[in-house]
């Protein structure tokens, strides 16, 4: 299967709510904040208060400024550029791919724990270390969400047939190679150790399933089982045949799911689209999954 650019499937769950006819699901609602504070950096004082206020400074956050552990990834305390706007723009798409596979609610703890989990192991390591350096921009967090659908997808093919997990090896390579030609041994501490987090918490909330190697932890709270009700002593009525049970309720993903494959019996595979194929896939796997 060749790699489109077109917007992948489009989610397993409605968004939050919607801003005229955009669909705001956690991922686009992180794009939207980005967005706004690239518009609100540009409209701010010189000074950049505000920008300077949401970046993760490790110093402010042992003082109490704890929401900056948060807000750091929609943080351009120095402007914004090219490099950036790709950022953006790569997070909205693999991001959306994986909250197909999460929904709206999972992405959103998805997201959060690897966002605070990032702030806290770089603010550890500087306070160690007494580097004097702030963490701000989506690109660190868009580049672990990058390497989860990688690990999820390793043989998706990328630009030129590509497979993903070249794509994934020589990504990491290249942070490994450049923090070991500088000597930069705590950066790539942090760097190994975020690669750790992000593993666990995507298989922590049911990503990763083929990669064995990499224990899952519980985040989902267990519920006591309800006490059953005493029913009262007396004569049980028994339910005739005269009412026929109704049939379970088909989910959108099972019926999108059918449409498609009705499709190929009647047409044939290479009468899919390019997002058709892509929509099968994704939705094979979300079943799969239940």
């Amino acid at each position: 299967m060749r790699w489109g650019m077109a917007r992948p499937g489009g989610g397993s769950d409605d968004g939050w709510f919607h801003l005229g006819k955009i669909e705001v699901t956690t991922t686009v609602l992180v794009v939207v904040l980005a967005v706004a504070s690239v518009i609100e950096w540009a409209i701010e004082p010189v000074g950049k208060p505000v920008q300077n206020a949401l970046v993760l400074d490790p110093d402010s956050v042992v003082s109490g400024q704890i929401w900056r552990l948060v807000t750091w990834p929609i943080s351009y305390p120095s402007g914004i550029g090219l490099f950036d706007i790709f950022a953006i723009f790569l997070f909205w798409y693999f991001g959306t791919e994986i909250e197909s596979l999460l929904g709206k609610r999972r992405m959103l703890w998805f997201l959060g724990l690897i966002t605070v989990g990032l702030g806290l192991l770089w603010v550890a390591i500087a306070e160690l270390s007494a580097m004097n350096t702030g963490l701000s921009t989506l690109t660190q967090l868009q580049l672990m969400v990058l390497l989860v659908f990688i690990a999820e997808y390793p043989q998706r093919r990328f630009f030129f047939n590509i497979p993903g997990w070249v794509i994934g090896a020589v990504i990491i390579g290249l942070y490994v190679i450049s923090y070991l030609g500088y000597r930069e041994w705590l950066l790539l501490l942090n760097f190994a150790l975020g690669l750790v987090l992000t593993a666990l918490v995507a298989k922590g909330m049911g990503l990763l399933s083929e990669w064995r190697q990499v224990p899952r932890l519980s985040m989902h709270r267990t519920r006591k089982p309800k006490k059953q009700k005493r029913t009262p002593s007396g004569p049980t009525v028994v339910q005739g045949p005269w009412r026929p049970s109704e049939p379970a309720p088909v989910s959108r993903d099972q019926a999108a799911l059918d449409a498609l494959l009705d499709k190929i019996s009647a047409t044939g595979m290479d009468s899919l689209t390019d997002h058709e194929r892509e929509q099968l896939m994704v939705l094979r796997d979300r079943l799969r999954r239940r």
